[in-house]
């Protein structure tokens, strides 16, 4: 029974760091880790028809610091709310804690309605946030959901979209 109590008790020292010190330092986490590629994808919500637009340029940045941004260039379809288009991927490092986007659409895109087909005028403001790289790195990937049914204003026989989003990752 002794026996069993003196070994339990060692046991329990070093496990609690009572016992003979280890001299190998600890490693640091971040010494072995890479960065992360996370997607970053639009999607059209709330839409009655095809909604095509372009991204002409696209800013990211992490902690300030510019990242190259890779282009798809193709068409996407805003109206189809069972897709979210790729429009990037870019590598997060791992002590990464900010990361700003800023995408414009091209100057004109096509919006379709009633069988219709009708210009639609994209100059208006960016779609621009700052996001918690923290957040990123759950899922890898960033989702600008645009609400067509509020972005899209009419003004006479023009058309034209005023970004209204929010972020899901």
């Amino acid at each position: 029974m002794k026996k069993c109590i003196g070994l339990a008790l060692a046991l329990t020292l070093a496990a609690c760091g009572m016992g003979q010190k280890d001299e190998t330092p600890l490693k640091d986490l971040t010494e072995d880790a890479t960065s992360q590629t996370v997607a970053v994808r639009l999607l059209g919500v709330r839409g009655s028809g095809p909604v095509r637009v372009q991204v002409a340029t696209l800013e990211l940045s992490v902690d300030g610091n510019a990242l190259p941004a890779r282009l798809g260039g193709s068409e996407i379809d805003l109206g189809d709310d069972q897709n979210a288009w790729a429009v990037t991927t870019f590598d997060l490092p791992v002590d990464a804690r900010k990361v700003a986007i800023k995408l414009k659409f091209q100057s004109e895109g096509i919006i379709e309605r009633n069988g219709k087909s009708q210009l639609l005028d994209l100059s208006g403001p960016p779609v621009s946030l700052i996001a918690d790289a923290a957040q990123i790195r759950t899922r890898s990937k960033v989702v600008l959901e645009i609400d067509l049914s509020r972005s899209l204003v009419d003004r006479g026989e023009q058309v034209f979209m005023l970004p209204e989003f929010i972020v899901r990752y």
